[in-house]
């Protein structure tokens, strides 16, 4: 079974970043899809989805549609410092296109992956500390920031 769009975009990013963390010195940063792995324990961490797909029609009269998919990636930090310094290396990383992978699984794994285009963002959308009031929240939640961006798959 292979991944559709919108998976093959999370998992290519996923392994982007998990790549780039290790290159650039970062220890002990999780990156995940959903937050039930960093309330399960795997903190801090970098999440990744795509919420929202919206096509466009590529000219009059042409049934094909340009995608642009919304990306959000979610930073859970220890502290202030720690979310500050992800967040603008995590924006330095992501300016540059991300190889664009299509996956095969089997048995729940992957068993391939095969380059097929370029992540292209397109536009960004929020660059912010995720929740401004945390005075009563659990640590885990205290140091959150959003990044969102707007991208397309390119050839």
């Amino acid at each position: 079974m292979a991944y559709r769009i919108s998976r093959n975009i999370e998992a290519s990013l996923i392994d982007r970043i998990t790549a780039n963390l290790v290159t650039d010195g970062w220890t002990n940063i999780y990156v995940e899809k959903t937050s039930a792995e960093i309330y399960g324990g795997h903190f801090p961490a970098i999440l990744v989805s795509v919420q929202e797909i919206r096509p466009e029609k590529l000219e009059i009269g042409n049934k094909r549609n340009l995608k642009y998919f919304t990306v959000y990636i979610r930073i859970f930090a220890s502290n202030d410092g720690q979310r500050l310094d992800l967040s603008d290396w995590l924006l330095d990383k992501l300016e540059d296109d991300t190889d664009y992978y299509v996956y095969t699984i089997t048995s729940g794994v992957v068993s391939s992956k095969v380059k097929s285009g370029k992540i292209v963002s397109t536009r960004w959308l929020d660059n912010r500390k995720e929740l401004v009031n945390t005075e009563n929240l659990e640590k885990i939640d205290k140091y959150r920031h959003l990044l969102s961006f707007e991208a397309i798959i390119a050839d």
